[in-house]
C-alpha cells in the first residue's frame, strides 16, 4: 500500500474568479503555519500571473491511498 499527499491552495483573482494551484509530493506534517506563508507569498508576488491572486480562500492537504491489486 502506497500514501500521496497533494498540497491544494485557493485564492481569489484580481477579475473575481477563483484560482486552485495544486502540489504533488507536499509534506503530510507541513504546519498551517508554513502554508498559510506560501500562500501570503503567492499573494504578494502574484504579478508572475495573468490574472493576479488577491486573496487566500483555503488550503487542503488531500492524502490518497493506492492498493495493488493481484490479478494473477
Amino acid at each position: 500500500m502506497a500514501t500521496s499527499t497533494k498540497l491544494s491552495l485557493n485564492f481569489s483573482k484580481s477579475n473575481g474568479k477563483s484560482m486552485n494551484l495544486s502540489y504533488n509530493y507536499a509534506r503530510q506534517d507541513a504546519s498551517n503555519a508554513n502554508i498559510k506563508s506560501l500562500m501570503q507569498g503567492i499573494v504578494a508576488n502574484g504579478a508572475i500571473f495573468e490574472n493576479t491572486p488577491t486573496a487566500i480562500d483555503s488550503a487542503k492537504i488531500i492524502t490518497t491511498e493506492t492498493t495493488d491489486v493481484d490479478l494473477s
